[in-house]
Order: structure tokens, then sequence, then C-alpha cells
């Protein structure tokens, strides 16, 4: 896939509100699991935070897939 096409699929996604609420959901379900989950139960303690990170970075990774497809000005000197 060429940057462009990922630029904009991810500049749709960015705003689409199933997609963003699907991500708000998954979010909060593993946050509300974490504070029921048993101390011990250290795998699934890691899991929830894996989810819980993922939908953290998520909007990031697009916005940075946005980004680089444009057309970067080369820097000039004032």
């Amino acid at each position: 896939m060429d940057k462009e096409f990922l630029a904009k699929e991810a500049e749709r996604l960015a705003k689409d509100p199933v997609f963003l609420e699907v991500l708000t959901r998954i979010r909060s379900n593993a946050i509300e699991q974490l504070v029921k989950t048993n101390a011990d139960d250290k795998t699934l303690i890691l899991t929830l935070q894996a989810f819980a990170k993922v939908c953290d970075v998520f909007p990031a990774e697009m916005q940075a897939m946005i980004q680089s497809s444009q057309v970067r000005r080369p820097i000039k000197a004032v």
C-alpha cells in the first residue's frame, strides 16, 4: 500500500464516529476489567493494559500516517 492510500484511509477513520466509538468502548471495558481483576492474575492484567495502551496510541499512529504522505518542504534559513 502506498502512503497516499494509507493517509486517506487513516484520515477517514480518524473522523469515523463508529470506529472512534469502538476504540472508546474497548478502552473503557479494558480499564473497567482492570479494576475488577484479581491482582494475582498478572497475565490478564498485562493483556488488559495492552488493550488500553493500543487504544491510546492508535490516534497518534493514524495522525503519523496522515502526515507521512504530505509533501515536506525543505527548511530554509531565515
